[in-house]
């Protein structure tokens, strides 16, 4: 059995295994190419980017993040008797992230994020002067503070970022989801993080549908990943009792058997 975060892509290595699928986080929107994929079965799932996660049905079992995430992937084409709603460990349980020693508070974040490096390179523009002007607009004279994605080169977008905005801080390590936790305010346009913000009930702002946001965020139940040991459970006990049935039937019929 193979756990994994995506059918995307098979390996040729898992494709005779069972597989189970483990939501990340948020998905990209669905996009022309979303709609390419759906429509031109023979284009690679991948064109799609996460907007077009499960799919091709070719999995198990799908753990999603709640009830909107299982609506929202029934209505992709998923079939909903492979879903179930487990939660996702690295949303399931927001609340931790109070607990930290991040020395600031009271801010408003900036999480770049997907929305910046990830996106330059899936060909979408991005207008990042205006971004960074739009965060000053919403900080509204509250400390800016920006949490560059790992991807960003740190160096120019420093650079960019104190040309438009010198007054704010700029990390390029440590958590954002304890960042998150001692903001008032989190800005992001594409990312995971904006989960951790609405389930910390922050005030937050995305280039994405806010109330289909707040519908799909993650359920807050501290024990995802005990949920998604037992749907691992459930497949191998559901393939051990195919197998003990396929060996009793074929002792049954086998010469000799009274």
């Amino acid at each position: 059995m193979v756990v994994t975060c995506s059918d995307l892509v098979v390996q040729k290595n898992i494709r005779n295994k069972k597989r189970i699928i483990v939501q990340e986080g948020i998905t990209d929107p669905e996009r022309f190419s979303y709609h390419l994929v759906k429509t031109f079965k023979f284009l690679p799932k991948w064109f799609a980017g996460t907007s077009a996660n499960g799919i091709s049905n070719n999995f198990d079992y799908y753990c999603v993040a709640g009830e909107g995430y299982r609506d929202l992937f029934i209505r992709k084409g998923v079939n909903p008797e492979k879903i179930r709603v487990t939660g996702i460990p690295n949303f399931g349980n927001c609340e931790k992230y109070y607990d930290n020693d991040f020395p600031h508070k009271g801010y408003v974040l900036v999480c770049t994020s997907d929305c910046t490096s990830d996106l330059r390179k899936k060909f979408r523009y991005e207008n990042r002067k205006k971004f960074i002007q739009n965060a000053l607009k919403i900080a509204n004279g509250r400390q800016l503070v920006f949490k560059l994605h790992p991807n960003e080169k740190f160096e120019r977008r420093t650079a960019e970022i104190k040309r438009w905005a010198p007054d704010a801080l700029v990390y390029t390590s440590g958590s954002a989801e304890e960042m998150i936790a001692n903001a008032e305010a989190l800005i992001t346009s594409y990312s995971s993080t904006i989960y951790v913000g609405l389930a910390l009930g922050k005030e937050v702002y995305s280039v994405l549908d806010m109330e289909e946001l707040r519908e799909l965020t993650p359920v807050q139940n501290g024990c995802a990943a005990r949920h998604i040991a037992d749907v691992c459970r459930e497949l191998i006990d559901g393939e051990a009792n195919a197998a003990g049935v396929a060996a009793q039937s074929a002792e049954k019929q086998a010469p000799g058997h009274v």
